[in-house]
């Protein structure tokens, strides 16, 4: 199965009689990771790392969870350890969650990300590059009255309009990024919904339907005529180039094979650094958007960082559920509008924004795939077909681009080309409006 052996339990006496210079080995590891921590309850490191070892697995299919960036952090035996979980019985993913929670409050937060299921909750990222000393923060994108809330909020609302209320649950990693050397809001919100009187459900979308929704956000910010947007997007764009709005709301949670970084774990700052960066996911609080008649009556924050438990948070923050779990009944979003494409810089090469085709009564394929591509904006006659044999994809700004084994690389003029879940026949990159290294997805 790839699974490590099961250690000792904690109970055994000679696992009991080795645990304080096993634990106190442990806490030298946190202070060489971390630097200085004020933490002297050595014995919960060792039920952790205990409890973490036991549950690596070397196997690329079971994982559940995985160290952010394969970092070989504090709780490992060595850096040859797996740096994947497998944990997916109720008792053992509630464990889990103790333990992160437990360590996020003694300032000690993971590193780990959760592998997305084939449902999820729906979520976005929000992310904007500052300057060496300030950047836009959560309260300014998000209080009650900002405009950016506001209109976030009735994106949301236009595609479930069958709902009574959304919450939005924030988590903020706002800080400094150690990636360039300048401040970065980071934001990740977590959205329920009101389905009737007092009955609250976490909205459920599949991979497909997520960036549907994440095209449609960027489109209606990209779009927006209001004066405070235009200051927002004005001022991010001084302080970054790429601070777009298609980077701003970045889609690669829901295609990136690494994981979801969960709420209360830290980042890890890429090579050649491979540092944490001491701005984990912290609870926020709550937006909350009242709607009547399709219109935006209220925005309302109804908690703030203190109002649950970290586990709560973290029990409503995280991504994954059970495999067939029903996707919310939404509203597709059909939209026409011209093109607008980012700069590509820091986020490889970018999709464009377009008509949504509903393919099946929720609007949504249903099904995982790779990354998308972009959308042409001259209309064309689509046939959908499954993933044809042969075909693999590469992540965006590969440098092989997308390809079929054996067949023409799909930078040359004349080939069999995919997107969406669309086949052209005969047409080139540059007639469809792509270029090498676009994202692909495709059905099946």
């Amino acid at each position: 199965s790839g699974k490590r052996p099961a250690r000792a339990s904690t109970g055994d006496p000679i696992t009991q009689a080795a645990m304080p210079s096993v634990a106190q080995d442990w806490l030298t590891k946190v202070r060489q990771f971390r630097g200085q921590v004020d933490f002297q309850d050595t014995e919960k490191l060792g039920r952790i790392s205990a409890f973490l070892q036991d549950h690596a697995t070397s196997s690329g299919n079971e994982w559940t969870h995985k160290v952010f960036d394969d970092f070989p952090d504090w709780w490992q035996r060595d850096r040859q350890s797996c740096f994947k979980l497998a944990i997916s019985e109720q008792g053992t993913l509630e464990q889990l969650h103790e333990y992160i929670a437990k360590l996020y409050d003694d300032g000690i937060p993971l590193t780990l990300t959760e592998k997305c299921t084939p449902q999820f909750n729906l979520l976005q990222d929000i992310q904007i590059w500052g300057n060496r000393d300030s950047v836009l923060s959560a309260q300014e994108l998000l209080a009650p009255q900002s405009a950016f809330a506001r209109l976030l909020g009735r994106a949301v609302m236009e595609l479930y309009p069958n709902v009574l209320t959304l919450d939005a649950i924030v988590f903020d990693a706002t800080g400094y990024s150690q990636t360039k050397g300048i401040m970065k809001t980071s934001l990740r919100i977590v959205w329920w919904c009101e389905i009737s009187q007092g009955q609250w459900s976490r909205v459920i979308v599949d991979q497909g339907r997520a960036l549907r929704i994440h095209d449609f956000v960027v489109s209606k910010f990209t779009d927006s005529n209001e004066s405070d947007i235009k200051s927002i997007e004005a001022r991010m764009q001084l302080e970054h180039t790429e601070n777009t709005w298609r980077n701003v709301f970045t889609d690669l949670i829901y295609t990136s094979r690494e994981g979801i970084r969960m709420p209360l774990n830290d980042r890890v700052s890429p090579a050649p650094y491979k540092r944490v960066e001491k701005r984990p996911f912290a609870p926020w609080g709550v937006l909350r958007f009242k709607f009547d008649e399709g219109n935006l009556a209220e925005v309302e924050r109804v908690s703030d960082a203190t109002a649950l438990t970290s586990l709560q948070w973290l029990r409503a923050g995280c991504a994954r559920c059970d495999e067939g779990t029903e996707v919310t009944e939404w509203t597709p979003p059909v939209w026409t509008q011209p093109v607008h494409r980012g700069d590509g810089r820091g986020g490889g090469a970018s999709r464009r924004v377009g008509p949504v085709s509903t393919r099946t009564r929720g609007g949504s394929d249903g099904r995982l795939g790779g990354p998308r591509a972009s959308a042409r904006d001259t209309p064309v006659v689509p046939v959908v077909v499954p993933r044809p044999p042969g075909m693999v994809y590469a992540p965006s700004g590969s440098p092989q681009g997308a390809r079929q084994e054996g067949g023409p690389d799909a930078g040359d003029s004349q080939s069999t080309m995919l997107l969406g879940t669309h086949v052209f026949e005969g047409q080139g990159l540059h007639e469809l409006g792509l270029s090498v290294g676009d994202r692909l997805i495709v059905q099946g």
